[in-house]
Parts: structure tokens; C-alpha cells; sequence
């Protein structure tokens, strides 16, 4: 353990130019020349059921510390294992697991399973035209919100033009929550994001940007990766007014590792928030090349320390450079920060999925003794009666003896 402690500042220097796998087999097969923490942290993986862990860009100095912290701990399940990395946050850190509990078994086809659709009156196929008999079903399961209906019905329509049809927002919408979900396979779920080209990447992306926790966001971050429609998305959303949002566009851009995405990163690289030009930087990191790494000139006399230090970092890595200054490595990372989540809960008041609803509800009648809590309450409050007010009004009589004078203010004001 001494020797892999004494490698995290190695390991954090070369996780921020690009990306380290530290991979159990290779590991295992450590020569006699190897320290022995190599094949010690070989072994532990292997204990922990671990094929490879893999360390983003971004990676802090806190995260590795949750992870030593996870690694050190007594082996456990896989499942409780998962459980225990999505509670401790770590964003930048991917757990590769030999049998990874999230997977469901491989199936021949994605045809809708027996039951899927038995919430869903049978009276009502009747009354469908005989061009689109699965007409009244889909609207059913739209109007109840059963997504895992929905992903069973859209997988069964063999025609585009009719699945086109079908697939409409406000469908594809509860389809994505269905990751969240654990009554449908997950590659069920992307089968049918898939197959709905932009609107299924769109539907995903509207969600990535409403996604309050972290262990959610990687969910939601990772299935985006893989959708081929991604790139066409992310273009979409370069543009956005909220710095976050362009954020994750360029993120996943830089994730797609294509040529073709440099032009469109590079327009990041004059973004007026300095964590967007990161990620920019970042991304052509990933994307590698002569190409993007001429890019990065155009930031080494950025105004942010941060930005010009990483783009330094990426255009004289080399493998004798030494460590790179971390300024990055902080407890609390952007993403926590108040106006962050006030802007996700904003963007969760513009989905109308019972998830949706559910988590404006949870975060409106979570007590909080802080300023910032009771702010983040608030905004709750207030996207919940633009989208939900049904709902509001229920929560507003619930919240009418808060214990926040705040809170009690804002209510009673709203009530009367």
C-alpha cells in the first residue's frame, strides 16, 4: 500500500492528460523488476472482483483518496460494491467489474416481454384504427407513465415508420428514466434510444443536464457515449446559455475521440467560463493528434491559470515530465456549487416524467438549516408549481410549518 500511496501523484499527473486503466490482468502479469505494490494492487482488484478501474481526465485528489478508502475496505459483493462507489461520489473513477451487476443477461431479441404491457387496459386496443392498432396502447402508457410499458411496445413495432411515430418526446422522455430503473434491461433501453437516432441522444441529454445526483449523471453520461446520434446532439447544445450544459456537450464531443469533432471543441476554447475552456482543453486531450494539440496553442496565454496549466500539461506530457501542479483537487468540486444545482432543478421543472416530479417533491420537503439548502428548496418549489402545480399546492400545505422561517415566508405568500 506504501508504494501505490506514493504513486497517486504520478497517477493524478497522467489521469489529467488523458486517461489511466489500471488494468487487473496486466497487473497480475507484473515481471520480477515490478515493485511489489504492482502486483499487491494486482491482487486486490482480483479480491475486489475488479477487472480495471478506470481514471478520467478530471480525476481529484479527493476521489482518490474515496477510492483507496473503497479498495482497502474487506471484499464484498459486486452489487454491494457498485453501491458503495455511487454513495461516495466518485465521478471521475470507473469501476470495471467482472460481472458487473448492472448487466442483464444476453438476450436473443429485444421483442416486449410477457407483462410488459399488462398495467395497460386491453379494452382499449379495440377502439384503435386498424393502421395503428398500438396506437392506444403507447398513449396509455404514456398517460400512466410506465416506462418499462413503453420500452416493450416500442421494441415491438418492426416498421421505422411507425416506431417514428411512436417515439414521440414525451415517450422517449420516460423511456431514459428506465436506466434509472431497474424493471428493464439496460440494453433493452438503449436498443430503443438507439434506434430513435436524435431524439433518443436528445431525450438523454435533456435528463444528463436535470440529473441531481452524481451517481445518476454517470448513468445517464455513460449510456450517451455510446449512442452514435451523440456528436449530432451535442452540436445542438454548444450554443446553450447555461455554462454547464455546454459543458457536457463538449465532454461527450471529446469522448467520441473523432477528428472531425476539433473544429467544433475548439469553439469552446473562447467560452467566458473558464470551466468550459477546461473541458475543451480536455476534450482535445482525448481526441489527440497533431490537429488538436495545435488547438491548444490558442490557450496557452489564457486568462485562467487553470486553463493555461492544463493545456501545458497536455502539449509537454511526456513520460520523465514531472507532476504537473494540481489545481483541481478540491473537496467540493464545481458541481456542487449552489448556482449548479439551482440550474438543475430548473432544468428538472421542464420534464414532466413522474421521476421528474418525485425528485422536485423530495428536494422541496428535504429540511435544511443552510442559506443555500433552503435557496435550493426554493427553486424547487418554484419549478414544481410551473410544471406540477397540482402537486405545488399539496406540497405547499405540507410546508406551511416548516422549520425554515424562509421557507414558512415564501409559502405563506404563495398561499394566500
Amino acid at each position: 500500500m506504501p508504494e501505490l500511496l506514493a504513486s497517486v501523484g504520478r497517477l493524478s499527473t497522467l489521469a489529467r492528460v488523458g486517461r489511466v486503466v489500471l488494468d487487473r490482468r496486466r497487473l497480475e502479469q507484473a515481471g520480477p523488476d515490478m515493485p511489489d505494490g504492482v502486483a499487491a494492487f494486482g491482487q486486490m482488484l482480483a479480491e475486489h472482483g475488479l477487472d480495471a478501474i478506470e481514471l478520467a481526465s478530471t480525476i481529484t485528489d479527493a476521489e482518490f483518496l474515496k477510492l483507496a478508502g473503497l479498495l482497502s475496505g474487506s471484499p464484498e459483493a459486486a452489487a454491494t460494491m457498485k453501491r458503495s462507489a455511487d454513495a461516495l461520489s466518485m465521478w471521475n473513477v470507473r469501476c470495471r467489474w467482472t460481472h458487473d451487476p448492472d448487466a442483464a443477461a444476453p438476450r436473443a431479441a429485444l421483442a416486449p416481454r410477457a407483462g410488459f404491457a399488462a398495467p395497460l387496459s386491453a379494452a382499449t386496443a379495440t377502439a384503435a384504427p386498424a393502421a395503428e392498432p398500438w396506437r392506444p396502447l403507447i398513449d396509455a402508457a404514456v398517460a400512466q407513465g410506465d416506462g418499462a410499458a413503453l420500452c416493450g411496445l416500442l421494441a415491438g413495432l418492426a416498421s421505422p415508420a411507425e416506431f417514428a411515430r411512436a417515439a414521440t418526446a414525451g415517450a422517449l422522455d420516460l423511456v431514459v428514466e428506465q436506466l434509472l430503473d431497474t424493471r428493464t434491461p439496460r440494453e433493452d433501453v438503449l436498443a430503443v434510444l438507439q434506434r430513435a437516432g436524435a431524439a433518443g441522444a436528445r431525450a438523454l441529454f435533456a435528463q444528463l443536464i436535470a440529473a441531481i445526483d452524481v451517481a445518476e449523471r454517470r448513468q445517464l453520461y455513460d449510456a450517451m457515449v455510446g449512442l452514435p446520434a451523440t456528436a449530432e446532439v451535442a452540436r445542438e447544445y454548444l450554443s446553450h446559455d447555461v455554462w454547464y450544459v455546454v459543458r457536457n456537450a463538449v465532454c461527450q464531443l471529446g469522448e467520441t475521440r473523432a477528428q472531425a469533432a476539433i473544429p467544433l471543441v475548439s469553439q469552446a476554447l473562447r467560452h467566458g467560463d473558464y470551466r468550459v475552456r477546461i473541458a475543451a482543453v480536455v476534450a482535445l486531450g482525448q481526441i489527440g493528434g497533431a490537429a488538436a494539440i495545435a488547438r491548444l496553442e490558442s490557450v496557452l496565454f489564457d486568462a485562467s491559470e487553470d486553463v493555461r496549466t492544463r493545456a501545458l500539461a497536455i502539449v509537454f506530457a511526456g513520460a520523465d515530465a514531472p507532476p504537473a501542479p494540481d489545481r483541481l483537487g478540491r473537496a467540493l468540486t464545481d458541481d456542487q456549487a449552489i448556482e449548479y444545482q439551482r440550474e438543475m432543478v430548473a432544468a428538472l421543472g421542464h420534464l414532466s416524467t413522474p421521476r421528474a416530479r418525485e425528485r422536485l417533491q423530495r428536494v422541496c420537503e428535504t429540511p435544511s438549516s443552510s442559506y443555500e439548502g433552503t435557496e435550493l428548496r426554493l427553486a424547487a418549489l418554484d419549478a414544481l408549481r410551473r410544471r406540477h402545480p397540482a402537486v405545488a399546492d399539496v406540497v405547499l400545505q405540507a410546508l406551511r410549518n416548516d422549520p425554515s422561517p424562509m421557507m414558512r415566508e415564501r409559502v405563506a405568500a404563495l398561499l394566500r
